[in-house]
């Protein structure tokens, strides 16, 4: 048999809710199925975890929202210095580690991600204009100091106000998940951040009326298939965060509006030029980046294994592994 891996254009993201979720008004009822208790201890790049899942189902009480919900921005996520501290203070270069253990350090490397566009696409830009956020534990520490927190009482986790510096995590029970994260909760706490990781179902994370469409988080992760066209305006576009007050329509679940990056990534996808698009793209980067709405952690490895006997066997990161059967 014939093996061979593909980096497919499978980015996890880090993702920052920029606005506040409160509810007001009537109530239904929705059943909650996951409540997390977990451990761990983090050596090096090892994790060592214990992690006990108890499933309960009990009814809450969820309130239609009013208008214009959903728009306040969230009091610590909204503030950029803490957003750019969490990707100085997150060491990608371990998470990738802690789940690719077996590649070599310079194909580790290459899954780093600056953008929402993987590296190897014609779309990304690399120049200096595009803000880059490596492993600095000191830099996000100054940012976090510059924007009010302080470890008052010495515990190591950063307050301000009478509050600590504590954000929920969400992503699914998938152990990949699981085990870079608890590399980026080590993480956090280094620079003073406490995480609490929910480890929710994915039929409620990715469901079409919970967790990420209901912009049910403050932190969370998931990922995507990349194609050879990066796309990206339901993602990244002004129109595109959904509200109650649009039926809940768009993927722009960061609640993110930079109008410049939302008329560049528009235009990206209203054309066939490509100069056009690469122009376009490249503004939109170095917004993104600049407003960090959301953090690439890294780009996925995907395997493909066929028979010897198959003639003219080349995966592609972009295509399907049959893209050239014929």
């Amino acid at each position: 048999m014939r093996k061979s891996y593909k980096w497919a254009f499978v980015a996890s993201i880090l993702l920052a809710s920029l606005v506040l979720t409160a509810c007001q008004g009537a109530s239904v009822q929705v059943p909650i199925t996951v409540v997390v208790k977990e451990t761990q201890v983090v050596e090096q790049t090892s994790v060592v975890k214990q992690t006990q899942i108890v499933n309960q189902t009990q009814v809450v009480e969820v309130t239609s929202p009013p208008a214009g919900a959903f728009t306040t921005p969230h009091p610590i996520l909204g503030d950029l210095k803490v957003r750019q501290a969490i990707a100085y203070c997150t060491d990608r270069a371990s998470l990738i580690k802690s789940v690719y253990p077996w590649l070599p350090d310079a194909e580790q490397a290459k899954l780093l991600m600056d953008t929402n566009i993987p590296r190897v696409s014609w779309a990304a830009y690399d120049g200096p204009e595009v803000q880059k956020y490596a492993f600095d534990v000191d830099k996000g520490k100054a940012l976090l100091a510059e924007a009010g927190w302080a470890d008052a009482d010495g515990d190591g986790i950063l307050e301000k106000d009478g509050n600590s510096l504590s954000l929920h995590f969400t992503t699914t029970t998938a152990a990949f998940r699981q085990t870079w994260s608890a590399v980026f909760v080590q993480n956090m706490k280094a620079c003073g951040i406490s995480i609490i990781p929910l480890y929710a179902p994915a039929s409620w994370w990715f469901g079409s009326t919970t967790g990420l469409r209901r912009r049910d988080f403050e932190l969370g992760a998931f990922a995507w298939v990349g194609e050879s066209d990066p796309k990206g305006q339901t993602l990244y576009a002004c129109n595109q965060i959904p509200l109650p007050d649009n039926g809940w329509a768009g993927q722009n679940y960061m609640g993110w509006c930079n109008q410049a990056a939302s008329d560049a990534i528009n235009a990206a996808n209203n054309t066939f030029v490509k100069e056009e698009r690469i122009k376009q793209y490249k503004i939109f980067q170095i917004e993104f980046a600049k407003d960090l709405p959301s953090l690439p952690v890294f780009q996925r490895a995907e395997g493909n294994a066929a028979s010897s006997h198959l003639i003219g066997f080349k995966p592609s990161a972009t295509e399907y592994y049959t893209w050239n059967a014929a």
